[in-house]
Order: C-alpha cells, then sequence, then structure tokens
C-alpha cells in the first residue's frame, strides 16, 4: 500500500511540473545596453542578456520627428502598436535580429511573453549647438536678431549674414568689437559703424566676407569708408547640429503568455545616447 501511495505521489508531482508552464528564472537586465533600430514608422528598443538567450524589447509607432525636441512622453502599451516582449530563444541573439526588416527564421524563440497593458515613459533630451564655441545656456531664449532661433543655435546671432564663428574673433572671453561700440561683431548689425547695415553691405548677395572694395582694408563691412547698400532683406541658409538622448522605463507591466502572467510594477530599460544626430540645414524667415 504503501508503494502504491509513493508511486502515486510520484506521479502526481512528475505531472504538476510537466504541464507546460513556463518557469522564468530571471528577468535582470541591469547589464545589458539599451539598443535602438529605426524602422519605417516605427522604433525598437531592445536589451539582450549576457549571452544572449534572453531579451526585452519595446516597439513603439513613431517617426525621428518625435526626437527632435525634448519632451517626456508616455506610451500605453498593447500588443498592436505600443508592443513589449519578453523572449527567450535557443540560440544567442544579436542586434540584428531586431533590426531586420524581415523577421529572421533564427534563432528559435523558445519562450514568448507580450506586454498586454502598462505604460511605457520615454524621456528626450535633445541638445541643439552652432557650434560657435560661445558658452551659453540652453534654457535662455534670448534672440538678438529676432529670427525665431535662439541664440544658443543660432548660426548667425545678429542676422548680418556673417556667421557668428567668423566674427568672435580669437578671444572668446574678449569678443572682436571693430568699431568699438561696445557691441561685440557677433551680436552688432552694423560692425563697421558706417550707417550701412552690415547684411546691406554684400553687393546683392548672401555673404557680406566676399564683397571687397579695397583689398587692403578688407571686406565692405568692415570698411567705414564703403557705404555701398543694396537692401538684402533675407537671411542666409543655417545650420546647426542636433543629438537627442533617452531614457526609457515600463510601468505597470503584465506580460502574458498562454496562462502565464508576470508582473513587474517598474522596469528602468536605462539610457541611450544620439538615437537621433545629425546636422539641420535651415533658411529662417525673415520677420
Amino acid at each position: 500500500m504503501v508503494r502504491i501511495l509513493i508511486l502515486c505521489l510520484f506521479i502526481y508531482f512528475f505531472t504538476a511540473c510537466n504541464d507546460g508552464d513556463v518557469i522564468v528564472t530571471t528577468f535582470d537586465f541591469d547589464d545589458a545596453n539599451l539598443q535602438t533600430c529605426e524602422g519605417s514608422s516605427s522604433y525598437v528598443f531592445f536589451k539582450i542578456n549576457s549571452g544572449g538567450f534572453e531579451s526585452i524589447s519595446l516597439q513603439i509607432t513613431t517617426s525621428e520627428e518625435f526626437f527632435l525636441e525634448s519632451s517626456t512622453q508616455e506610451f500605453a502599451l498593447n500588443t498592436t502598436s505600443n508592443i513589449v516582449n519578453y523572449r527567450n530563444y535557443d540560440a544567442a541573439v544579436t542586434a540584428s535580429y531586431f533590426c531586420s526588416s524581415i523577421p529572421p527564421t533564427s534563432p528559435t524563440v523558445t519562450t514568448d511573453y507580450i506586454g498586454t497593458s502598462g505604460t511605457a515613459i520615454l524621456i528626450t533630451t535633445t541638445t541643439l549647438d552652432d557650434n560657435d564655441s560661445i558658452d551659453e545656456d540652453p534654457n535662455n531664449d534670448l534672440d538678438t536678431d529676432g529670427d525665431l532661433i535662439p541664440n544658443y543655435y543660432d548660426y548667425d546671432d545678429d542676422g548680418d549674414n556673417v556667421p557668428t564663428s567668423l566674427e568672435i574673433g580669437s578671444d572668446l572671453e574678449n569678443p572682436r568689437d571693430f568699431d568699438g561700440d561696445g557691441i561685440p561683431d557677433y551680436l552688432d548689425p552694423d560692425d563697421d559703424n558706417d550707417g550701412t547695415l552690415t547684411r546691406y553691405e554684400a553687393g546683392g548677395g548672401f555673404d557680406p566676407i566676399t564683397t571687397v572694395t579695397d583689398p587692403e582694408v578688407g571686406p565692405d563691412y568692415l570698411n567705414p569708408a564703403i557705404t555701398t547698400s543694396v537692401i538684402i532683406d533675407e537671411y542666409r541658409t543655417h545650420t546647426y547640429s542636433l543629438s537627442s538622448d533617452i531614457s526609457l522605463s515600463l510601468q505597470g507591466l503584465v506580460l502574458i503568455n498562454g496562462e502565464e502572467e508576470i508582473t513587474q510594477e517598474n522596469i528602468d530599460l536605462g539610457t541611450q545616447q544620439d538615437v537621433v544626430s545629425g546636422t539641420v540645414t535651415i533658411t529662417p524667415e525673415f520677420n
């Protein structure tokens, strides 16, 4: 009788441990780097654990324009547009698995949990820089020339069509002031104080530096003896650099795989630099 009881207990426990339930052995991605792939209408953020057999990913429906300004955005997680997957694989997975336009056939997914609810919080910090070497506060919205581009990333702060970087001079602590009027050239719309705006001393073009009547003196806009004026109330093309860093977390996450459910109150997926970066080229409208 005892043998029969032991046998029954053995069969019971064996069956209970093999009913198809998946036991998740780890959910720690602290040491994995946050990575990103851009699609035609979405971004995928993912982390691959050491060894490559485990990943967590978030796909959100958005475009590059989303990252062009600093912001904090919340995305409601679902199974169609803002999707979280927690997966295990039968072999090591790499970034190309998430960045391929065609779903790869290997490695094989052995466990796949999908997020059915929760919130993704994406904090974007965008840095704009005109590369003029002037240390300016990005929180200061001072716009000297009124072209709707704050000085801190304005290619031409005073709107005279001479780039700020060429008007500063070699001493950043004491910017060049050609006419000695107390206004640095990069903020002075009339650099030689001859009564003709620097912008009007470009011979009808958009580059005052190239208009030279007297080579021994230099460009007309720095020659007070030359006051020839051709009215140009337009700005030249501006450029500035842009880089966006992000911080990503998941809150109130519920992951489902069949009858199995994983809940995570908060998952800090970490940060990533330069999710979007490059050079922006624009021509400000004259106001």
